[in-house]
């Protein structure tokens, strides 16, 4: 079932807009879309309907990408903003992105619209989550006094000479000292170095009436444990007094942490095999294109016969063929090489700083790492078509891919024809 996508297009072209539609609709979206034109247009629209994203033209007769995205900033919305353009230079690019724009794509090469857009949508998400935990804390800071030991979080607080006078439970729980040992001492008396030291750094943020401020590190508990926590401070105040001294708090993230990890590992990476996936891929491409990496070798291998392991043995035989495939390619290249799954069976590997003779080595060891493996997968061994083409710069790129990708269909197809197929020469010239 596709995801449902609305979009708001910012375009004064209905065809340009169309295109996105159809990018967005080919990349796996249920668009539902609205196309202004204008400001009053844009500010209708956002406050007529809820948006996931809003895609924006850069240059419009009367209107301009910079002013719509400086009306979303008005508004104090967090919707993800793309800008795009038919052709810009970087220096716009990169002033768009100083102006809050989420990315910049050119319509030129609209094939980066759909993991921008999913790209966006994720860290806005995460914006949105990071924001949440922001606002529970003010609330608890708001009633320190009252709910100081019934929080879970571990909350403590010092004179404005910094000696202690008093924590919570989960306070003690963390550090391992029980309240009252801890009070008229120091914090280097009584946390961890690593602690102590985010602590003061804190407490000098607060004593200079800046408001609360927040850190993040990693501390170790009492049990020997290392968590990622944000600590949090903020000075309070006395009846005749400037100050009263100063409130700390340490919220645990590390199940956040790990979460942010995980969706940022699932962006870029293959669920079933752990290498690249195809949206990585491309905008690794992108970056090698202007580069200075040359020449950049590409490698193209198509799993063999998947299908009719499919058919014949179950896709679980298929999907641990597909996983054998990209443990054999991974290991034959180097650390540097961006090995990706590109499609359903097909495979791709960029290698920078690669020329034709290096290819040619590469290949070697591609042949003899599917070999040995194999000897550890019978009776169910892996075959590969392959092809391979050298880019000398930025401009013979993409058609080396094409090169690769023709040249790795042609070994298969003479494999299906009862050819060989799989010399070194027809792999990479």
């Amino acid at each position: 079932m596709k995801r449902l996508l609305r979009v708001l297009i910012v375009e004064d072209a209905p065809d340009d807009a169309q295109l996105i539609v159809i990018q967005l609709e080919q990349g796996g979206f249920d668009v539902h879309s609205r196309r202004v034109d204008n400001a009053q247009g844009l500010i209708e629209a956002l406050e007529s309907a809820s948006w996931d994203v809003v895609v924006c033209d850069y240059v419009m007769p009367g209107f301009s990408g910079l002013q719509a995205l400086q009306i979303l900033k008005e508004k104090g919305s967090d919707i993800p903003f793309l800008m795009i353009s038919g052709k810009v230079g970087e220096e716009a690019a990169a002033a768009a992105i100083r102006a809050g724009a989420d990315d910049f794509v050119l319509k030129g090469n609209l094939t980066r619209l759909v993991p921008a857009v999913q790209r966006s949508i994720a860290e806005a998400a995460l914006r949105q989550q990071s924001r949440r935990h922001e606002e529970e804390l003010k609330e608890k800071l708001d009633f320190i006094q009252v709910l100081i030991d019934t929080l879970p979080t571990p909350i403590f607080y010092n004179d404005p000479n910094g000696l202690y006078l008093g924590c919570n439970k989960a306070f003690e729980e963390q550090i391992g000292i029980k309240r009252g040992e801890n009070v008229n001492k120091s914090i280097y008396d009584i946390l961890p170095p690593d602690l102590a030291a985010l602590y003061n750094r804190g407490e000098e943020a607060a004593e200079a009436g800046s408001g609360p401020r927040s850190f993040e590190g990693t501390i170790t508990c009492a049990d020997g444990e290392h968590r990622d926590v944000i600590f949090y401070s903020a000075s309070f105040k006395k009846p005749g007094t400037s100050s009263g001294g100063v409130v700390g708090a340490l919220l645990d993230i590390s199940e956040r942490k790990q979460a942010e990890l995980k969706l940022r590992y699932l962006s870029s990476h293959d669920i079933l095999t752990g290498i690249y996936n195809r949206a990585y891929f491309d905008e690794e491409l992108e970056r090698l294109k202007k580069g200075r990496k040359f020449p950049v070798s590409i490698v193209m291998a198509d799993v063999d016969r998947l299908k009719e392991t499919n058919d014949q043995q179950g896709h679980a035989a298929g999907d641990e063929l597909l996983k054998h495939a990209a443990e054999v390619l991974k290991n034959a290249f180097r650390r540097e090489d961006v090995v990706a799954r590109v499609g359903g069976d097909e495979f791709a590997a960029l290698l920078p700083n690669t020329d034709e003779t290096a290819l040619r080595e590469a290949m070697e060891r591609l042949q003899q790492q599917l070999a040995q493996s194999n000897e550890g997968h019978a009776p169910h061994p892996l075959s590969l078509s392959i092809g391979a083409a050298t880019a000398q710069n930025g401009d013979e790129l993409m058609a080396s891919w094409r090169l690769a990708d023709q040249r790795m269909y042609r070994q298969k197809k003479g494999r299906k024809n009862g050819g060989a197929g799989n010399k070194q020469h027809q792999l990479v010239a």
